[in-house]
């Protein structure tokens, strides 16, 4: 029988954040909420590659502060984050039934063209938890002039939950 994702993600030893303590948003403005979720879709808030104390890791540009690997860090860091906060809204990994959406944004300069190289670290984070059929999603990458406390990546992910 394949293992779950809740014991695939112990098995890879990952350090999944919690998101009820503190809540999410509120360095960012109170105004934000960690997820909306409609029937079976969640949708989650944005999300950076930060420690739940605030330090960010691998802070700056692609490209120029930032090396393409140390962007596949802080992208797999980011993914792992969403791991929380998606166990903070369905209460554990068991409860995605597949992911749908993952937009991704990453800080670069114009020119910059190994945007897919930094997103497949988050996928193939997602893949290893999830398994090849709901660790697959349609994906974005997008070079972004900015990102909040600058920031070299930045996920927003939607999914699909069990009713």
């Amino acid at each position: 029988m394949p293992h779950s994702p809740e014991q695939r993600a112990h098995e890879l030893g990952l350090a999944i954040p919690d998101y009820a303590n503190p809540p999410y948003g509120g360095r960012y403005g109170s105004a934000l909420k960690a997820f909306h979720r409609t029937g079976d879709l969640l949708e989650l808030s944005g999300l950076t590659p930060d420690s739940r104390d605030g330090v960010l890791l691998h802070p700056g540009v692609v490209g120029a502060d930032v090396t393409v690997e140390q962007a596949r860090e802080a992208a797999r860091f980011t993914a792992i984050n969403a791991l929380g906060l998606i166990r903070y809204a369905l209460g554990s990994l068991d409860e995605v039934v597949a992911l749908s959406r993952g937009l991704c944004f990453v800080l670069c300069p114009p020119g910059f063209e190994r945007l897919n190289e930094v997103s497949n670290a988050a996928s193939d984070l997602f893949l290893d938890v999830f398994g090849p059929v709901a660790g697959r999603m349609g994906r974005a990458s997008i070079g972004a002039t900015a990102l909040t406390r600058s920031a070299c990546f930045e996920l927003w992910l939607s999914l699909e939950a069990r009713g």
